[in-house]
Order: C-alpha cells, then structure tokens, then sequence
C-alpha cells in the first residue's frame, strides 16, 4: 500500500521567507515610527510621506540579514525607534534638525537614516537571536558555589604554577 504523506512541516526556505516578512513588518512599523516621532509626516501629503517610507523601508532591507525566526512586538519597535532617533539626535545636534533633514528627502540624509535603521534592527535581530539560543536562567546557590569552588581551584592552580615556575 503506497500512500504518500501530506507534511505540514515547513521548510527551511519557507521558515526564512516568513521570517523576510516578519522583519519587513518590523521595518516598517519602526521607520514608519521613526518618521511620525520627528514630526514628519503631518507636514508633508500622504502620497508624500508613503513614498518616502516606501524608499527608506526598501533601503533598509537590503542590508539586513535573515534569520531563520523572527518575531517582534510592539515594545520591541518602541524600544528600537527610541534607540535610532537618540543616534540621529548625536548626529543631527537636536530633535528639530532631525525633523529638517528629514522633510529635505535628499539621497545623503537618507543614508544617514537608513545606516541607523540597519545598525539598530541588526542589533536587535543578533540580540533576538541570541535570547532564543540561550535562554536565561537563574543561578540556584548551587550554581553560585560551583563557581565559587571552580574560581578557588583554578587560583589555587595558578598559584602553584607561578611558584613551580619561580623555582
């Protein structure tokens, strides 16, 4: 009896394009967060404002790497936004010149912005993926006297090593 079996299983290929999505998601609401945090989108047309988001979004994406999960909530684009727009505000000098550069949409200041969208959601991807592989855990007073121990033996090694060498 030959039947073949339906797996729901997803691939590694399907696993890395939802997770392509995820992170465009989370690019977006964060640029899209960025630009109303600057005071920038009341100022301009919504076809204005879209295309720039549009462009920056693009942009930003190019650089970034896939990981093979993903997932962001909205403390997540909150803390990240708060993140670039301190990095643009050193760059820039105050939140008001921000906002300037900003409403110009000329090439230079957009690479300025999207240099700092990338370094920041690169930051938070690598910080994601490194809570997931490891996650914490509280160390038990017995883990707080293994290492105690541990510490005393390699001293107590080191120790012995500097006098057999000084002979």
């Amino acid at each position: 009896m030959n039947s073949t079996m339906n797996t729901t299983e997803p691939t590694a290929a399907t696993l890395k394009a939802e997770s392509r999505k995820q992170i465009r998601q989370f690019v977006f609401l964060l640029t899209t967060r960025l630009l109303h945090k600057c005071d920038t989108l009341q100022s301009r047309t919504r076809e204005q404002w879209v295309a720039h988001l549009k462009t920056l979004v693009s942009q930003t994406m190019e650089g970034l790497p896939v990981t093979s999960s993903f997932s962001a909530d909205g403390k997540d684009v909150k803390k990240v936004c708060k993140a670039v727009q301190k990095d643009l505000q050193k760059k820039y000098g105050s939140k008001g010149l921000v906002q300037a550069a900003i409403l110009q949409e000329d090439a230079a200041t957009d690479a300025v912005i999207v240099q700092c969208l990338q370094t920041h959601t690169r930051a938070f991807i690598t910080e994601h993926v490194i809570q997931r592989s490891c996650p914490r855990r509280r160390l038990t007073v017995a883990d707080i006297c293994l290492l105690a121990v541990g510490t005393v033996l390699v001293l107590g090694l080191l120790t012995l090593w500097v006098i057999f060498v000084t002979l």
